[in-house]
């Protein structure tokens, strides 16, 4: 784990010696989150008091994502840090934190398409206390949080160029087998 972190910092800090070339060295990206799309059924739909459905295949989640990215070659490849805090399916206080690689997937005219992966870590307030949840112990549990690490995690990112530097932003984040969460917003590249 250091090991990655080195290198993660060295290419943060090495980046501008790689982008002299490049348009835009830095993006900001703020998201409304979002919607989640259950996969399968949940056993105890009741507790998503924000479901669609009696089944709670789709439950609202409000808040928001908070990102920077890193360019290191050209405006195709950046190191990206990302804040999301939120209110999950049950309405409990909910966060991750993530740390990965962007890489341009697509690019025609004013639309453009980003796929990443990285170590993401995943938490919420330990549904354990509400009633009607059966814990299946997918989440490890500590104090009145559960969390749960992902060496890996992925997102896909579709950009629409309201300007020269501003997109539009929608992220899909498939978080498989269970669900997949979108949010929508601004990106600022600079």
């Amino acid at each position: 784990m250091c090991r990655f972190m080195f290198i993660v910092l060295l290419v943060i800090v090495a980046g501008p010696c790689l982008a002299q070339d490049a348009e835009y060295k830095n993006a900001f990206t703020v998201k409304l989150f979002g919607v989640s799309v259950h996969l399968k059924e949940s056993p105890h739909p009741e507790i998503f008091p924000n479901r669609l459905d009696e089944k709670g295949y789709i439950t609202f989640n409000y808040g928001a994502i908070v990102g920077y990215d890193r360019f290191i070659v050209g405006n195709k490849h950046a190191v990206r840090v990302e804040q999301g805090l939120y209110a999950d399916c049950a309405a409990s206080l909910a966060g991750f934190t993530h740390l990965g690689w962007r890489a341009l997937i697509l690019q025609k005219n004013r639309h453009s398409l980003n796929g990443g992966i990285g170590p993401t870590l995943v938490y919420r307030r330990d549904w354990n206390r509400i009633v009607g949840y059966k814990d299946d112990g997918y989440f490890n549990r500590r104090g009145e949080w559960q969390y749960k690490f992902y060496w890996y995690a992925g997102e896909l990112e579709y950009n629409y160029s309201l300007s020269g530097q501003t997109d539009f932003s929608v992220n899909l984040v498939p978080g498989l087998p269970e669900l997949i969460s979108f949010g929508v917003g601004l990106r600022q590249r600079f």
